[in-house]
């Protein structure tokens, strides 16, 4: 189903970076099986170049070049002739210092727009309308407890430099990702049945990287839309770790048991998210479940069985590791389409210099 939007001239050539992740990798996917749109082309950056059979069908037609975060002389080749950048969520150490190198980049190339995937509450404070602060360095100051995770207060630092940064963007401040299971904790689950936690029963709120790769495509192909905004991305429901063992053994046809373990088993970034979910805060009725997504796509936002069952062709080739370890049936790639009625506006545009600037 084709998506109804009209992709114009400011899209360009489109650097979709870390391709082969479990975002990246979707994005392209969708791009491809939606076809051409004139004067749009694809190039995707990899830190490691793949075989084409670990690449899905039709990726043969598209552009792929070497990029790598930590290595700044691969930034020129991959931006030359690029308009639109799609940034995916990095977990390499010190990523923002590398983005400020990297925006800097970005405008040597005169690239026109940027779409960042980030985390959900990146931005917010303990603010009543923490929208306000959008385009305003001094917000950043303002924390909140989404900020004793180290990741999501590196994000907040790169989203306030893009938003401030004089180029075009939109944010997807994203919840856990449903595939970030098979990602991280994919060998324990093949070789031993388990999956680690220290949710402590309580609910966790995973999206669909399906989701957030359907409104990426969206904010890619229609700049004007989209410009100067960022979208809540969350699952329809908190599902506890238990819960989630359960519907692994039933899609895997295998036992998979829930082990909870001391916050000290796991390292700094992955204590303080687990440290996060057993808070219970995923679980609260004034939790945003599915934040935007059922507005901009105009479908319920998937369900962890959903994810499970709709994966297909567009699982990364790290997913599919895990998944063809077990004897699973997939459906086809999912499919999207525009509803008809208008967006609202979610980022508020940057109006004037703000205190902190006008200082400097």
């Amino acid at each position: 189903m084709k998506f109804k939007l009209f992709a114009t001239k400011d899209t360009g050539t489109v650097l979709i970076l870390d391709g082969d992740n479990v975002i990246g990798y979707r994005i392209v996917n969708l791009l491809l099986k939606e076809g051409q749109y004139p004067g749009v082309e694809l190039r995707v950056g990899f830190r490691e170049m793949h075989a084409p059979d670990e690449l899905a069908e039709g990726w043969d037609s598209v552009e792929k070049i070497k990029f790598v975060w930590e290595d700044e002389s691969t930034y020129d080749d991959a931006l030359k002739g690029v308009k639109t950048v799609f940034i995916s969520t990095p977990t390499t150490p010190d990523f923002d210092t590398h983005f400020k190198t990297f925006m800097a980049a970005c405008k040597k190339a005169h690239v026109h727009r940027i779409i960042k995937l980030s985390w959900y509450h990146s931005m917010r404070s303990k603010a009543e309308d923490p929208t306000k602060y959008f385009g305003d360095p001094e917000y950043l100051s303002s924390q909140d407890h989404f900020h004793d995770i180290p990741l999501v207060h590196q994000h907040a630092l790169c989203d306030g430099d893009l938003i401030v940064g004089g180029v075009d963007c939109t944010i997807l401040f994203a919840s856990h990702l449903m595939s970030s299971v098979l990602e991280y904790q994919g060998k324990t689950l093949k070789e031993e049945g388990v999956f680690y936690g220290a949710s402590g029963g309580k609910g966790v709120n995973y999206v669909s990287p399906n989701d957030v790769a359907d409104v990426a495509v969206r904010a890619i192909l229609d700049p004007k839309t989209h410009k100067r905004q960022g979208y809540t991305l969350t699952g329809p429901e908190a599902t506890t770790d238990e819960e989630l063992a359960r519907l692994l053994s039933t899609h895997f046809d295998t036992t998979i048991t829930y082990i909870e373990k001391p916050l000290n088993f796991f390292t700094d970034n992955s204590a303080s998210i687990e440290k996060l979910k057993a808070s219970g805060v995923e679980e609260t009725m004034n939790f945003p479940k599915g934040g935007d997504f059922e507005r901009l796509s105009g479908r319920k936002p998937e369900t962890f069985e959903d994810y499970l069952m709709n994966g297909g062709d567009t699982m990364s080739p790290l997913e599919r590791n895990v998944v063809s370890s077990h004897t699973v049936t997939m459906m086809d790639k999912i499919e999207v389409e525009f509803p008809e009625e208008k967006h609202y506006i979610t980022m508020v545009e940057k109006i004037g210099k703000t205190s902190a600037e006008t200082a400097q």
